[in-house]
């Protein structure tokens, strides 16, 4: 793929954690060996940006950093490898790898951490492909190889919430969905939730063990 890529580029910087976001010019990063460059198209803001930001999400980067862990895009240029020419060209959903953020207009990461998009799925939709999916799918790999007999699931109304509670459906694994308020119980039971608590109802903890 032929492109004329700028030396410099829009991005999201954050100068310290805890800090304010600031959107500034940073240079447009280079592939290297076994690594791609995405035009970034979408990325999402998940809990755990929110945690990156506040410092409190266990990974540590130099500042300025560029966040978002996650995103869609195009691959406009490759670095030295048969993966990364494999994904030349093509429309992506990528995950960050030790340097850099999706909060920009251009991504590198490794070639490795991007899954090519079907033909049927927007880069909207490309762009929350990874982190929650691949973490609810976890959820069951765990339960499965442990046997047991349930899965909890906290804060089930969210996104990631909403997978699991879904996957327990396909994998036949009953899943306990923990909620807070009474509108987000009602949402639950209408996606098809069997068993929902609210948290701070006062017998709260007594249906939990039963």
């Amino acid at each position: 793929m032929s492109t004329s890529l700028p030396k410099s580029m829009q991005a999201v910087l954050l100068e310290k954690d805890g800090g304010l976001l600031t959107v500034g010019q940073t240079p447009v990063p280079q592939p290297g060996p076994g690594q791609v460059l995405v035009r970034m198209a979408a990325s999402p803001i998940n809990p755990s940006d929110l945690g990156f930001l506040k410092g409190g999400y266990g990974v540590q980067k130099s500042f300025p950093v560029v966040p978002g862990f996650e995103g869609s895009g195009t691959v406009v240029a490759a670095g030295p490898g048969l993966l990364p020419r494999m994904w030349l060209g093509k429309r992506v959903a990528c995950a960050v790898s030790a340097t850099g953020g999706t909060w920009a207009e251009y991504l590198v990461t490794r070639a490795m951490l991007c899954v090519p998009l079907q033909k049927n799925l927007s880069l909207e939709q490309g762009a929350m492909m990874l982190v929650n999916p691949l973490t609810a799918l976890a959820f069951f790999d765990i339960v499965k190889s442990a046997k047991h007999a349930a899965l909890v699931n906290t804060a089930a109304a969210s996104a990631l919430g909403k997978m699991i509670m879904r996957l327990g459906r396909r994998y036949h694994v009953p899943v306990v969905n923990i909620v807070r308020r009474q509108e987000q119980v009602d949402l639950l039971r209408s996606l098809g939730a069997e068993f929902v608590l609210q948290s701070n109802n006062a017998d709260f903890s007594n249906r939990l063990v039963t």
